[in-house]
């Protein structure tokens, strides 16, 4: 299988890293202006710098720590993670979480030296001491849109799937954020609590958006059939089979080859294309020619996966997706009691 390439998490943990630093000054009570702002500018800078550095190391698995193999693809020694294209993910759930934990702790410590150099040697270690209790916020708000990111690559490139899990990321960087700025907003020395209500909405209306186009691609996959209209059709059997082999080249590049191999088999055309992502089951939908001369079958749709792991993948992103709205329904509430 082709898996898809990680989301970059540097615009996803410096957004997190600017609310939380713009928090941060809420929470000590800064009223200077220039502390808040250094504190709220240094601190997105660093996050970023973090999400550089995760990305390449997070992705590939699913929610409860198994790869997405398909037929033929596990791995030999029972162990799921170890082909996932993180580098932390290969060597499993437990200490690609240690890892990760370690890295956001010692970007806070960063952090705090950075801002406290400001005040010299010493203000860099009472920062450093600051950043690394600081950063502890940051471990649950950054283990959401991490363990969002490392669903990607999951799935095959281009896929259904994979296209959902690549949106996670942002509805997870954007629920965060949310509930962040609602929690925030009731914050007794909050600088703009009515800015952040208003960047809380919008964020929620982004998940909100994102959970809809989930809808509709679940919705086209239960659309598609269980089994291929052409069941003990000849033709059907021999292009699937053909497909499944590797003969047409990927779906996903579009590549000509699968109309010139399906045309050898006896059908016309190369039809509809749908890559699920998960699984790698080939199902060919051929329709027979109306006229009255009998002439080549017309392929109408190849789908390539399997459409209940891919229903299961996006039912339970949606599922998270409502949850995220549920939690900020509910605080929602609270704030403007």
């Amino acid at each position: 299988m082709s898996p898809d390439a990680p989301v970059s998490l540097v615009l996803p943990c410096g957004a997190i890293g600017l609310v939380g630093g713009w928090l941060t000054a809420d929470v000590l009570e800064m009223d200077e202006l220039v502390p808040r702002f250094l504190l709220a500018g240094v601190t997105p800078i660093v996050a970023a710098l973090l999400g550089h550095y995760l990305t390449p190391r997070i992705g590939g698995v699913w929610g409860d720590g198994s790869m997405a193999f398909g037929a033929g693809d596990a791995p030999a020694d029972g162990l799921p993670w170890v082909d996932a294209p993180g580098k932390w993910t290969r060597r499993g759930p437990f200490v690609a979480g240690v890892l990760a934990l370690w890295a956001i702790v010692v970007a806070g410590v960063v952090n705090g030296m950075t801002i406290g150099l400001v005040a010299g040697p010493a203000g860099m270690i009472i920062g450093a001491a600051f950043g690394a209790v600081f950063a502890l916020p940051f471990v649950p708000a950054l283990a959401v849109v991490l363990s969002a990111a490392n669903r990607v690559g999951r799935a095959r490139a281009g896929s259904i799937v994979a296209l959902s899990d690549r949106r996670a990321v942002w509805a997870a960087t954007a629920a965060v954020i949310a509930v962040a700025l609602q929690l925030g907003s009731g914050l007794p020395r909050a600088a703009a609590p009515d800015l952040g209500r208003l960047v809380a909405a919008m964020a929620f209306a982004v998940v909100g958006g994102l959970c809809m186009v989930d809808a509709v691609a679940m919705t086209r996959v239960l659309k598609l059939p269980r089994e291929r209209s052409g069941v003990g059709d000849e033709v059907a059997e021999r292009i699937a089979a053909e497909i499944a082999a590797g003969a047409t080249g990927a779906m996903a590049a579009g590549e000509d080859g699968g109309a010139a191999s399906a045309a050898r088999t006896g059908g016309k055309g190369t039809g509809e294309r749908i890559d699920l992502g998960l699984g790698d089951e080939v199902q060919v939908e051929v329709v027979r020619p109306t006229h009255a001369y009998r002439g080549a079958q017309q392929i109408a749709r190849v789908v390539r996966g399997n459409r209940e792991r891919a229903v299961a993948a996006l039912r339970a992103g949606l599922m998270r997706g409502a949850g995220a709205l549920a939690i900020g329904a509910a605080l929602w509430g609270e704030v403007w009691r």
